[in-house]
């Protein structure tokens, strides 16, 4: 009996993936979980993510096409929701028929249900067919896989797909790899990568000395973790060690059980470390689990939640796991020192650096967090991260990006409203987050951050909204303290939300006093209600609100946008006309008058003005015709 080698899991705050892990997902969509329900396809909400990038990605390559297929033909053959599945909006995302027979109307979406199974059949063959000897070639692949001894980084298996795809009708299936790959790449930031990193670096060292082998696919990976997602997932690594940094403790609803689970099924929680702020029965819970060996070590370096912490005493996971494990030890290397300071300057928006906003542009750009961090770990000998970033043609993509970015983060300016407190002094913008074109680049949450710091500098702090599920908040004025989101956010959304004095997230429907009924899933439409909902949570919390302005500005209108356009047109269709006119006899108006007869026999279609007509008939038959 073969036993499985016990990895090292290094977690990563968000949503990520592998090729490798992308081509499992290939086949996960031949059965992905789906039903209809009131005019809706409903799709767990884990899925939905990667079946929406397929839908909206604007992509050529036929792979993705053959993979919409799938996907469209599984929504055709879905049954009626059960009632409790219809009714759970946290659980399953919606998917509407409309619009996809809108998107896909040369899928030839048809309304009869037996028509619908006919066609769903149809789709699933064709998609089948042309999918049959890329299926193939990742079961090749993932064979190669398990028996490679190298280290399974991504440019490794970039390396084995080329070599399997070579003199094949195949083709490049780096497209479709990459669009499953990069559809998790949402959520976590530079604190986290450099977290993992800094645990990857450590061990890397500490394999070396030992003269062992550490490699990416074997020895370790990098796994992920959203907020408020059980932590029971890392169980399908057993045996494993997790190593875990930048995950707050209140961000987890059931964390001393996952680790009490995960420590059964023989996944030995050996690190948490965070900067967070914490409340003292978490700790002790995780002091708790540490005196019962389910736990192997823990630190919280952030404040005591609802306090201020002063900044000298500020560090983020990144410097808590470099203080812990790599300051002044032989690994202490100076490529650590500058991730370490990256790392600081971003999450505390202070002393931010070349590399670090660099970074932070490409995470929150999409890239895959796994291949950035196996980039910097390598960069670690030579202290060369940003020559590896240019030879990966990454160091140029926020450039590339920007000028989407830029035209993107303008339509912050359409949903934005001022809430300006009761003490005369302190004003917090709220703006409904904006979403890109399909095939643009997403609007990192930092750059909508900077927009609203440049363009509104009379506010002191920012709710950014994703509707009603996620608000993000950030003080724009770092000397103003009036505020501390990091207690706040709880309030207005629910205890296990939170973050920073400066910087915190909540979830402000799981707040037992969200009016579901009267705002539900905000949209624009109402989300001057939202706002004034939240000045009454506000209230609550000790901070009335004098005002609630709607500052929005509305799109331009088709004319002030394109009367230029407009213009050139219309001077184009006049000279055109001319030119018809004057060019080809079939046009000019004897030839117009002669050919009407032909549609108009009863009429005198003469015109002359010298030549009065034999009697009125004609303009009476004029007059009834028009």
């Amino acid at each position: 009996m073969t036993v499985a080698p016990r990895q090292k899991l290094l977690v990563i705050h968000g949503w990520g993936g592998s090729y490798l892990e992308a081509a499992e997902r290939v086949t996960d969509l031949l059965d992905v979980e789906s039903y209809w329900h009131d005019g809706a396809f409903m799709v767990p909400r884990r899925k939905a993510g990667l079946l929406r990038h397929l839908l909206n990605e604007p992509a050529d390559d036929r792979y993705v096409t053959a993979m919409r297929k799938l996907i469209i033909g599984r929504f055709l053959q879905s049954p009626p929701a059960p009632s409790e599945i219809a009714g759970d909006a946290d659980a399953y995302s919606r998917f509407s028929e409309d619009r996809l027979r809108q998107d896909f109307p040369h899928f030839g979406i048809p309304f009869g249900p037996d028509a619908r199974w006919r066609r769903a059949e149809q789709l699933k063959t064709e998609a089948e067919k042309e999918l049959s000897p890329v299926l193939d070639v990742l079961r090749r692949l993932q064979q190669q896989a398990r028996d490679s001894k190298e280290a399974l980084t991504e440019a490794a298996v970039r390396k084995i797909l080329e070599t399997l795809v070579t003199g094949t009708a195949v083709g490049n299936l780096l497209p479709l790899l990459e669009n499953l790959r990069e559809m998790h790449e949402t959520g976590g930031d530079l604190d986290t990568v450099a977290s993992a990193v800094m645990y990857a670096h450590h061990f890397t060292c500490e394999a070396r000395r030992q003269q062992k082998p550490f490699r990416y696919g074997h020895e370790y990976r990098f796994v992920f973790i959203n907020y408020h997602e059980s932590m029971r997932g890392m169980a399908q690594w057993a045996p494993a060690d997790l190593y875990t940094a930048d995950l707050p403790v209140g961000a987890f609803p059931d964390l001393e059980s996952d680790i009490a689970f995960l420590h059964e099924k023989d996944v030995k929680t050996r690190r948490f470390e965070d900067h967070h702020p914490w409340l003292p029965e978490r700790r002790q819970a995780l002091q708790q689990l540490v005196d019962e060996g389910k736990l192997g070590f823990f630190a919280l370096s952030g404040p005591e939640q609802g306090s201020e912490q002063p900044e000298e005493e500020q560090r983020c996971a990144a410097e808590m796991v470099y203080e812990n494990l790599i300051q002044n030890t032989v690994d202490d290397v100076p490529a650590a020192q500058r991730l370490r300071e990256a790392a600081h300057g971003e999450d505390f928006v202070k002393g931010r650096t070349p590399l670090g906003i660099l970074l932070t542009d490409l995470i929150k750009g999409g890239i895959c967090k796994v291949e950035l961090g196996q980039i910097l770990l390598d960069s670690m000998e030579n202290d060369d991260a940003m020559e590896r970033l240019k030879a990966r043609g990454w160091a140029d993509l926020p450039e590339v990006w920007k000028e989407d970015i830029d035209a993107t983060a303008e339509g912050l300016r359409e949903n934005t409203y001022e809430l300006s407190l009761a003490d005369g002094k302190t004003s917090i913008i709220s703006a409904l987050a904006v979403h890109a074109d399909p095939g643009k680049p997403k609007l990192p949450t930092g750059k909508a951050i900077e927009f609203f710091a440049e363009n509104y500098p009379q506010a002191q702090y920012v709710f950014y909204c994703w509707g009603s599920s996620l608000m993000v908040a950030r003080r724009l004025d770092h000397a103003d303290t009036t505020l501390n989101l990091g207690s706040l956010m709880p309030a207005i959304g629910s205890p296990s939300d939170g973050g920073h004095a400066g910087a915190a997230v909540c979830r402000p429907d799981a707040n037992p006093h969200y009016p579901d009924r009267l705002l539900g899933r905000v949209t624009a439409s109402s989300f001057g209600r939202f706002n004034r909902y939240l000045a009454s949570r506000l209230k609550e919390e000790g901070y009335p609100v004098a005002s609630v302005r709607n500052i929005s500005v509305p799109p331009p209108s088709l004319w002030s946008r394109g009367n230029r356009r407009l213009a050139v047109i219309l001077v184009g269709a006049i000279v055109l006309g001319l030119a018809l006119v004057l060019l080809i006899p079939a046009y000019r108006p004897d030839r117009v008058r002669a050919s009407n007869e032909d549609f108009f026999p009863h009429i005198d279609m003469r015109i002359d003005p010298d030549e009065e007509p034999e009697d009125d008939r004609t303009v009476h038959d004029l007059e009834r015709i028009l």
